[in-house]
């Protein structure tokens, strides 16, 4: 046996297979039926992975007279198919139906009482009822997440504008100590022209003191008493006008 012969062998008897399941739950009470209807679910996987084989040996086919047949096979398999997943999908709805309305007889037929009808309808009062408040105390639970956030994130973003004003005063006060820098290099410039401009004043009446003294020794070498007055007299007048050209 050739491999797509044993793969068409296999999707046949898998399709074959779920038909089988599901003729078998005709008469069964809902649990049955339910039970059948997932042997047959898992069985159309099943199905589902021999149709993949099934193509990918039927690709490598080279005989024109194979693809053919082997062709029209695989559209009549995939018709079963897709049939077969219709079957199953009103059989869940109608099982589902008969679950909900409290289990079906012999044929399909619902057998309740007004009574039942009553009490199962309240039952699924009190599922929903309990389903809506879970619901809600989630969305009560995500609204108390969201005001912590929105919380936390007005804490950050007030820190953040405090941070930024402490900044903006720091560089205030890092502007101020500069011009204070600058200030206090502009005096000392001017403190040490003063220092300058007082140690010319010391030197020229230091230099006015030794020439007068000088002029002294001078004149009192040669004897001439008038005319060492007189060139006193004329140096103390150099020096009076000199103090005042430094002072000046």
């Amino acid at each position: 046996m050739t491999d797509i012969a044993y793969w068409d062998q296999s999707y046949r008897e898998a399709i074959e297979d779920v038909d089988r399941i599901l003729a078998e739950m005709e008469g069964l009470d809902t649990e049955e039926a339910s039970q059948k209807l997932k042997a047959a679910k898992t069985k159309m996987k099943v199905v589902k992975k021999k149709k993949t084989s099934f193509q990918m040996e039927l690709r490598q086919l080279h005989d024109d007279t194979q693809r053919t047949t082997y062709g029209e096979r695989k559209q009549d398999y995939e018709g079963r198919t897709e049939n077969l997943e219709k079957t199953i999908k009103n059989l869940e709805t109608n099982l589902e139906n008969a679950e909900l309305l409290g289990g079906a007889s012999d044929g399909g037929q619902v057998r309740m009482d007004n009574d039942s009808y009553l009490a199962k309808t309240h039952q699924i009062q009190d599922q929903t009822e309990a389903s809506l408040q879970n619901t809600i105390e989630m969305m009560e639970n995500a609204n108390e997440v969201a005001d912590e956030t929105i919380s936390e994130l007005d804490r950050q973003k007030q820190q953040i504008n405090e941070i930024t004003e402490q900044l903006l005063t720091m560089e205030d006060n890092i502007k101020y100590a500069d011009q204070l820098i600058r200030d206090f290099s502009k005096r000392m410039m001017t403190d040490k022209c003063i220092q300058i401009f007082a140690m010319m004043n010391m030197l020229a009446l230091v230099v006015v003191i030794v020439f007068a003294i000088m002029q002294k020794n001078g004149m009192l070498e040669n004897g001439d008493d008038g005319s060492v007055d007189d060139q006193l007299a004329d140096g103390t007048e150099s020096a009076r006008r000199l103090l005042r050209g430094a002072s000046i």
